[in-house]
């Protein structure tokens, strides 16, 4: 089967869930209980479905708390310190529900233990990891840790997780690789090849541009969709998208030329437009009072039907955030 230039514009119509807002989000986070932010994978901050946390941490979490065993050796973090700091939290936490890091911190602190600098993180993103705690809700706009067994009830077994996590993520980022989802889970390599072979007869394997690639085989007609939908197909990501993380490498959709641009260095992703699945511009918000200003800074000229694309993307990010959205040109 061969895929070439559809296959960039299928993964950009797929990256944005639409119709909610930010308030249906943070209503599922802290109230209905429906989905976790937490540290997982490649040890960064991700929002998942509450059913799934449990599993995708023992599936994760030893091999990122491994990753980091240096870092927590420079800041002093030693196994003694971290089963200290644990037990402390538990017994607060325990008893208060819901603390910000800082107040944690100070309760750290009237132990003797770590409370300042980026040791703190450290502790949090470790017992995070470790299904532990995750993120509760807001305290006077602060975010809060909790328990994880105490803000979330019992979640189903799976049997293979490994093969389950594959399975879902190349059903959202193919057609894709091993090497990709390995990457992106930041798994051990004969874990990712454990994981894939598993679930080898349900996938598909395609060519993109001479790569071979694989997509689940219930997939297969989205290609067809992709390359008879709306063109220009124009999208607007924000900072550290799933479109630029899930990938070994970002080629697909910024051309080397252009990574300086959209990945300047120190950990930084900026918000990018896609036209078509290809980086066009990045973008930057500046929010006052209820009135947010994008300004866009492109990497070639745009055209009107691009920028009538604009203004509906741009409108839509003013519906999600509930304020008023207008855009211009750098």
């Amino acid at each position: 089967m061969q895929a070439q230039d559809s296959v960039a514009e299928l993964l950009a119509v797929r990256v944005r869930t639409e119709g909610a807002t930010a308030g249906d989000v943070e209503e599922a986070r802290a109230e209905e209980r429906s989905v976790v932010r937490t540290w997982a994978m490649r040890g960064t901050l991700h929002l998942l479905p509450s059913e799934d946390v449990r599993w995708i941490l023992r599936l994760i979490g030893p091999t990122m708390v491994r990753k980091f065993r240096r870092r927590h050796q420079e800041l002093g973090l030693t196994p003694q310190v971290y089963d200290r700091a644990v037990e402390v939290m538990r017994e607060v936490l325990g008893e208060y529900g819901a603390l910000t890091r800082r107040q944690i911190a100070e309760q750290w602190a009237e132990h003797g233990l770590p409370s300042e600098g980026q040791g703190v993180p450290h502790l949090l993103c470790r017992a995070s990891l470790e299904g532990l705690i995750c993120f509760g809700p807001k305290v006077g706009g602060q975010a809060t840790h909790v328990l994880l067994d105490s803000w979330l009830g019992d979640a189903p077994e799976v049997t293979n997780p490994g093969a389950e996590l594959a399975r879902r993520y190349v059903s959202a980022y193919a057609p894709t690789t091993p090497e990709d989802f390995g990457t992106w889970s930041g798994l051990p390599v004969k874990d990712v090849q454990r994981a894939f072979e598993s679930i080898e007869d349900e996938l598909l394997k395609v060519d993109v541009e001479g790569i071979p690639m694989w997509m689940p085989q219930t997939h297969a007609g989205l290609l067809d969709e992709a390359m008879s939908g709306e063109s220009p197909t124009v999208k607007m990501l924000g900072a550290f998208d799933p479109y630029l993380l899930g990938y070994r490498t970002r080629d697909l959709g910024v051309g080397p030329e252009l990574l300086k641009r959209v990945h300047p260095g120190g950990g930084i992703i900026r918000p990018i437009i896609l036209v078509d699945g290809r980086a066009v511009a990045t973008w930057a918000r500046k929010r006052s009072g209820r009135k947010l200003t994008i300004t866009v800074s492109p990497f070639e000229s745009l055209s009107g039907e691009v920028r009538e694309r604009i203004d509906r993307e741009v409108e839509d990010i003013g519906r999600f955030l509930g304020v008023e959205a207008v855009w211009e040109v750098e």
